[in-house]
């Protein structure tokens, strides 16, 4: 089955002093969602991951979410939260999948392909030690740890996971603990680290420092906030819906949905803010942090895992809008459901909102300084690749 990411125009013409024009135009067919329509939320769960092979378990996750919604099913605490680590899996592999394949071609260094045959299976490896038989995103998925494996057994096998992701990070990304990098809180310790250190992740921002481009592209598109399922839902029901997925913006504003959003708290990138405000240092240094935490995240979300909460998760409504933080940023997808047969499906990625041809991506272009052409061309590679 073909997949449905599409394709984003992106084009830069001279404008008036330094600004640029940046005309984005996207091809993506962001209402392929409708194929869902009129199939049993079963079947639903079956065609997702071949739909969407970029952010598959992320995608997945939020279609069973919002699937349990519609159909009033009741979820606890230790399964969605085992549900969220397998996300977070996901999320630090496609981080790694850019610093490996993109990265060397951005900045002309050496390419290895030794790194990536591990990133095949890093998905995988946690929904097996997590689900049985590794099956996380069904409706009637169980817990490794609640089949006749045992509890000890089953949940060691997450804990060595997580050792063997946080170890993979310290030897090929940071080359030190994660805890230790998450340490630095300022330009200059990252600037020393990157000079001291031979890996891609610091070569690349050694480049970024030297070259003076630490501010390039910073724009002022806010954080998107946190959004009110019942306006959603109403603004997915109205007659301009699809309008609204193909170029979302909320209270007439458009938003910035990414892994800067996520990490904007954090007190590196609060410090890189302060003196090169959402340039590129501070987004490149976002994508690093979030790796860096993403062990951290997964140890807190085993507590409730190994704890075996039964808390219910109750949902409001009986059409499910169900968010989930993808590698790419926010991810929403919203199911309504009569008897066993889905009625309708909407999907509203973070791309849309990061591409809206008034969004972050065209102000931040429009804020670029070069010196010629190819210069033009090369830093808006690296800004675009900082966010999608």
């Amino acid at each position: 089955m073909a997949t449905v990411e599409g394709q984003i125009d992106i084009e830069i013409h001279p404008g008036q002093g330094y600004k640029k024009k940046v005309v984005i135009q996207s091809s993506r067919p962001v209402l392929a969602s409708k194929i869902l329509v009129g199939k049993s939320p079963q079947q639903a769960l079956a065609v997702i991951p071949m739909l969407f092979n970029i952010c598959g378990a992320a995608q997945t996750r939020a279609a069973l979410a919002s699937l349990q919604q519609g159909m009033q099913i009741k979820t606890d605490r230790a399964t969605e939260a085992a549900r969220d680590i397998i996300v977070l899996a996901e999320n630090a592999k496609e981080h790694l999948l850019r610093i490996f394949l993109d990265w060397p071609k951005l900045f002309s260094l050496e390419m290895s392909n030794a790194n990536l045959p591990y990133l095949s299976s890093l998905v995988p490896k946690f929904q097996t030690a997590l689900f049985s038989p590794g099956e996380a995103f069904k409706l009637d998925s169980q817990l490794l740890h609640h089949s006749d494996n045992g509890s000890e057994q089953a949940l060691s096998l997450v804990h060595q996971q997580i050792t063997t992701l946080e170890q993979y990070l310290e030897v090929h990304v940071f080359c030190l603990p994660c805890e230790q990098w998450l340490a630095m809180n300022d330009i200059d310790q990252l600037y020393q680290w990157a000079k001291q250190t031979d890996a891609l992740a610091a070569n690349s921002l050694e480049t970024i420092c030297e070259q003076g481009w630490s501010s390039q592209g910073a724009a002022s598109c806010p954080s998107l906030p946190d959004l009110e399922s019942d306006i959603l839902s109403r603004r997915l029901d109205a007659e301009n819906a699809n309008e609204f997925i193909r170029y979302p913006d909320w209270s007439g504003l458009c938003y910035e949905t990414s892994c800067y959003t996520r990490q904007k708290n954090h007190p590196v990138i609060q410090s890189l803010h302060a003196e090169f405000y959402s340039g590129l240092i501070t987004r490149w240094v976002a994508r690093l942090t979030e790796l860096a935490r993403i062990p951290q995240q997964m140890n807190a979300l085993l507590k409730p895992v190994e704890a075996d909460e039964t808390e219910i998760f109750h949902h409001p409504d009986e059409a499910g809008v169900a968010t989930v933080e993808a590698a790419r940023g926010r991810l929403i997808h919203r199911a309504k459901i009569t008897g066993n047969e889905i009625t309708a499906y909407q999907i509203l990625a973070p791309t849309e909102w990061n591409f809206h041809p008034q969004g972050l991506i065209k102000q931040s272009l429009e804020n670029l300084i070069a010196k010629d052409d190819d210069d033009l061309e090369k830093l808006a590679k690296l800004l675009i690749n900082t966010i999608d």
